[in-house]
This record gives C-alpha cells, structure tokens and sequence, in this order.
C-alpha cells in the first residue's frame, strides 16, 4: 500500500468511526445491544491505541488549562465514591479520559492539509449520509419527525449542527467535491428542520447567522445571505406554532420538560456540593419528580433530565459543574486566542461554530449515553485542534494507550454479562426458558450490582428467593419506580416483611400508577384502595372484592371525596363501580405489569440502555363482565385532574420506605 493511500487512510477514520457510531453502534437502540455496545468500545478504545494521542494535555489547554480535565476527573471520581448508585456511573467514569483523547486522535489524523482536505470529505459524506437516511425514514414511514437513525429528533438535530459547519468547507475547492459539501449543508439543513427540534433549529440559525457575518467575499456573501434568508423563514415556519404554544402554556413537551427541570433543581438542593454522583440521574431523578397529570404519562421512564449543564449540577454538584464550564471555556478561549496563527482557520472557525451549536442544543438534552453525542462534539473539537500548528514531534502518547487498554480491560466483563443478557432475551422469546435462566444468572454472577438482570431474573425465577433477588434489584437501582414494584408485589405474595415498605416506595417513586396502591389497599387501606381505582378504574371489577365489598364501599366513598379530579369523571366512574358491586361468577381478565412493550417508554433501553425485553406479568384478576363500563381513561391521565392531586406523599399511609 502507497503513502498517500495510508494517509488518506488515516484521514478517513475519524468520519467513519462517526458515520458508524451514529450509524448503528452509538444510537439510543443500537447502543443498547450487546453487539453494538461492543463495537462502540472497541472502536473507542481502538482509536488512541493505534494513531496515540498526547495525554498530558490532549486538549492543548496550556500550563495552567490541562490541570481542568484531570480535576473533572478526579472530583467526578469522588462524586462516584459518595453516590447511592455507583454502577450507575461507573463505565461513563471510566471512559471519561477515553473521550478526552478523541479529539488529539481527530487531530493527529488530520494533522496536515492533505489529510484535512480528504478527511472532511469524508465527513460531508457521512454527514449527508445521515440526513438523507433521517429524510428518507420520515418520508417512507410516515413518522411526524426525523429521528433515524439515532433514534430521536433531538438527538439527530445535536449531531448535525454539531458537525454541519466543519462538513460544509469542502465548498472551499474548486472541483467535484465541492459539491459534497453544499450537500451536506443542505441536507443537514433540511433534516434538523424536519426533526422539529427546537433547540435544534436555534443552534442551525445561530450557525446561519454566524456564517453569513464570517463570510467576506462578495458572490458567496450573497449566496450565504439567500440561503440563511431561506433558513430562517423555513425556521420561523416550523418553530412558530409551537413557540406560540410555548407561550401560551399549552405545549405538552414544554411543560414536561419544566416537571423534568424542577425534579432536577430539587435534586440539585438536596446534594448541591457532591452531586448524586455521575450517571445517577436515571436511576435516581424519580426521587424528585413531581408527575402532572395530562402532562406525564404514568409509568413514565425518565433516562436524563434534558438539559446537560442541569443534569451536570445534579450529578456532580455545583464544584462540578463549574469545572466542565470553565473547561469549555478555557477550550474556547485559547482557540479563539490561537485564530491568526492557525494553520487552517476556516476549520478552526467552523469547528469552533459547531461546537457553538452543540452548546445550544445540549440545553435541550443530556443523553450522553447516547455516544453518537459526544463522538460528535469530539469530532469538532478535533477539528479546531487539526487547525493549529501540530505539536513537537516527540510528544508522549504511551499514557494515553495505557489507559484506553486498562479501560477496555476493566469494562471487558460487563460487555460479556451485556451479551448474556441479549441471549437470555433471545432465548425467552423463543421458549427456551431455562437457558433463559441459566445466562441471567451467569450475568448476574459477572456484574452483580446491575439491578436490571436481577430483576428479570426474579421474574424468570419466581422461586422461593425471588423475592429478596427482587429486593436487592430494587435497593441497587435506589430509584427505580418499577424494581420496587416487583419487589413489592412478589414480596407481598410471599408474606415478607419488609414488602409494605416496598409497595409504599414504589407507588412514591411513581403515584400516577395503579398497582403498588392496589397492593397496599389489601391491608385494608381504603384511601390506597381509592388511589389505585383513580389511577387505574378497571380495578373496580377485581375478584379481590369479593371477598371485601366493606373495603371497596370505603374506597368509592373516598374516591368521591377526593380532591382535584374533575367532578363529572367521577360521577361517570362511581356509577360504572356501583353497577359491578355484585358478586358474579365469569371468566377472568387479568390486569398485568407491563415491561418495555411500549418502546418509548422502555425502562430497559431509557434506564439501563440495555434491549427492551416486553412482558407482561398477570398480577390482578378482574371479573370479565364486570368491566363493562370501566374502560375509561384514568383520572392520573387526565389533563382536568389539578396536578397535586396525587403527590408522593399520599403513598405513606400503611408503611414505612422500604429504600
């Protein structure tokens, strides 16, 4: 193989470790396989060990600058030592520095003219790659926004503005490939419209605006100028009637994101030095969240709080947060500093412009377990270092490789309880029960703290130790509405003690559902038993009444004095309850716990960014006949019910937390 073919080579992994992570292996679905989970780390561990990155002081921060990095390290780390859900964070701690060294790898494989002009080719390629698979998933499915294939609109709009401006300067040459470039503006440009993200859209006109005052030459002036004239009327288009709704306080995303908002702040005071630790915000937000009715849906999973300087405060504390702020700004200044003397400033100027964008639309998102995110940003952060002079050639990149390598080494085992995961889930799914069992309980043994496969194993199991399998599942995710569900529910089954406790944190963790007040109503708690009727009417037909018709009149009395619920819902339900007071022997309906058959709100991918595993667990027997009448929407669903009707607290009043 020639030298140039070698330097093209190098120039092109960059683009193409992004094309595939956001491609496949660092999507919100495809990053939670095992096969894909694998991939993403061997390609992250891959790169610095095989072109090496200076580690000193990869971001070229300077003498006083480096020092940031390794001190977000070191007080991320100890944030990780004092939080309730350490495994929760573990991996993001560990590949941290790993993520740190992308952009000294960008850099050393663009590291001069010929390798940046062949490798942002490649990368109006891949970007426009993934725009027109974004356009053409929408166009042939139907879907109301762009999100493939990352999965969601808000994620696709952050790597495209993110990587748009860089991918656009082919549009400097003179030759064929120019076209690529205007391509990928196009393209990109179109996709992030047609997502629909707000945060999305801003982030593409402030980039519009910005390249229309960057741009000097007079033909290409008035080129920019139509084109961000054409953005910003497409922009005002398509964002208007929501901003209108915004304003009005009737748009259903802005007002879920402010419950987000407020759960995160109220963590943020709870622990406003350390944080929750890093990752914890998954597992532990719904300690928090105060859920709307009409505004959240129940059983909502919640996998980041939706805007990354909030989530940063939350999990890492205010000493953390200012440190990941001072690093961008450091990054930023020096690189603004350096403008006159860089080799390439267009790049520099362009990354820098990318990253800008990046910033915008990080305020509407947090999901950095959905790696294409920070591959993105590494990408252009290492476009504004390939823009400067390279360093002395004898700078070190051993410690950089030795710690990629220790980092694949730690994370190795729990990719391998990953894939037994995957295989328990495959052979369940075709019968195969006992293999099913069998390979949970070797992921379990490999990676014990992950509440997950514990859980499932309960389930799978349902032997005399489920239940404390369930509880420990439940007292490692802390947090998790649905762990302590099973545990409670299984817990009761068996006459435990400690299952009150569970049921009572499980319906706390998520009031707007039916089936921890159900359970806990069966010790004879009327206002439980008026909750779970309120969250879920077709409880009213359970064969449980039967043997309790004092506890069920009880139950409708306090559903009628229940504040906050609109009064015709009421009467409407009451008359539906009193006709199937009698007993009546037919068949059975049952009332099941749901996992993950509702992809967006998959517990699995959203909380443990492992694959949805859909089940359904029959847990409450209803009279079939009886039901005539009761199928009606919830009142914890209604958009009329007061949103403090049904807080946290009404969830103890037979127990004690079991957290």
């Amino acid at each position: 193989m020639s030298i140039i073919r070698v330097i093209r080579l190098r120039a092109l992994l960059p683009p193409l470790a992004f094309a595939l992570v956001a491609g496949w292996c660092g999507t919100l679905w495809g990053g939670a396989t095992a096969a894909g989970n694998a991939a993403g780390l061997a390609l992250l561990i891959a790169l610095p060990c095989v072109t090496g990155a200076p580690w000193r002081d990869p971001l070229r921060l300077g003498t006083a600058g480096r020092l940031l990095p390794q001190l977000l390290w070191i007080w991320a780390s100890l944030s990780w030592w004092g939080s309730p859900v350490r495994r929760a964070g573990t991996a993001g701690l560990v590949l941290l520095p790993v993520f740190l060294l992308l952009p000294a790898v960008v850099a050393r494989c663009w590291h001069d003219e010929t390798t940046r002009r062949w490798g942002l080719r490649a990368l109006a390629v891949a970007v426009s790659g993934l725009s027109l698979w974004a356009l053409a998933d929408q166009i042939l499915t139907g879907a109301p926004r762009a999100a493939m294939p990352l999965g969601h609109h808000t994620l696709l709009a952050l790597c495209l503005v993110t990587l748009l401006p860089p991918a656009m300067l082919p549009l400097r040459e003179h030759g064929a490939w120019r076209g690529a470039g205007a391509l990928a503006g196009l393209t990109a440009g179109a996709a992030v419209l047609a997502g629909g993200s707000l945060l999305g859209i801003a982030a593409l006109v402030l980039e519009g605006l910005a390249w229309l005052a960057i741009v000097r030459r007079r033909g290409s002036r008035a080129v920019a100028g139509l084109a961000v004239l054409i953005l910003v009327l497409g922009a005002a288009f398509l964002a208007g009637p929501r901003l209108a709704r915004i304003a009005a306080g009737t748009d259903a995303s802005a007002r879920a994101r402010a419950v987000y908002g407020a759960a995160g702040w109220r963590g943020f005071l709870a622990r406003p030095l350390t944080g929750w630790g890093p990752g914890s915000a998954a597992w532990t937000n719904a300690l928090f969240l105060r859920p709307e009715p009409g505004v959240n849906p129940p059983g909502e999973a919640v996998g980041e709080l939706h805007s990354l300087p909030l989530q940063i405060a939350y999990e890492l504390g205010i000493i953390g947060l200012l440190l990941a702020l001072g690093l961008a700004a450091v990054f930023a200044a020096r690189r603004i500093r350096e403008m006159r003397n860089a080799a390439d400033p267009g790049l520099l100027a362009a990354s820098l412009l990318g990253l800008s964008g990046a910033a915008v639309a990080f305020l509407g998102t947090a999901a950095l377990d959905v790696a294409a995110l920070p591959w993105a940003v590494a990408v252009a952060a290492g476009g504004c270092l390939a823009a400067l002079p390279p360093p002395s050639p004898g700078t070190e990149t051993a410690g950089g490789r030795a710690f990629a390598v220790a980092a694949a080494l730690v994370l190795a085992p729990w990719a391998l309880a990953h894939g037994l995961y995957d295989r328990a889930l495959a052979a369940e799914i075709a019968g195969r029960r006992r293999e099913a069992v069998a390979s949970l309980e070797k992921a379990v043994r490999i990676d014990p703290d992950f509440p997950l496969y514990r859980m499932r194993l309960a389930l799978l199991r349902n032997d005399p130790g489920a239940p404390e399998e369930a509880l420990r599942a439940a007292r490692d995710g802390h947090g998790v509405a649905a762990l302590w569900t099973v545990a409670g529910i299984l817990g009761q089954a068996a006459a435990r003690p400690w299952a009150p406790g569970a049921l009572s944190s499980a319906c706390s963790l998520s009031p707007l559902e039916p089936l921890a007040p159900f359970f806990q109503s069966t010790g004879g708690n009327a206002r439980s038993a008026a909750h779970a009727l309120l969250a879920e009417p077709r409880l009213a037909a359970a064969v449980f009444w039967e043997g309790h018709p004092a506890l069920l009149a009880a139950a409708l009395q306090e559903v009628r004095r229940w504040d906050g619920v609109d009064a015709g819902w009421k009467e409407s339900f009451l008359a539906a309850a009193h006709q199937t007071s009698a007993n009546q022997e037919e068949g059975r309906e049952w009332l099941a716990l749901a996992f993950d058959t509702d992809p967006r709100e998959s517990i699995s991918v959203l909380l443990f960014r492992r694959r949805p595993w859909p089940a359904q667990w029959p847990v409450v027997p209803l009279r079939r006949r009886l039901l005539e009448g009761l199928d009606m929407p919830p009142a914890t669903a209604l958009p009329t019910t007061k949103p403090l009707t049904f807080p946290p607290s009404i969830c103890f009043t037979t127990a004690s937390h079991g957290g």
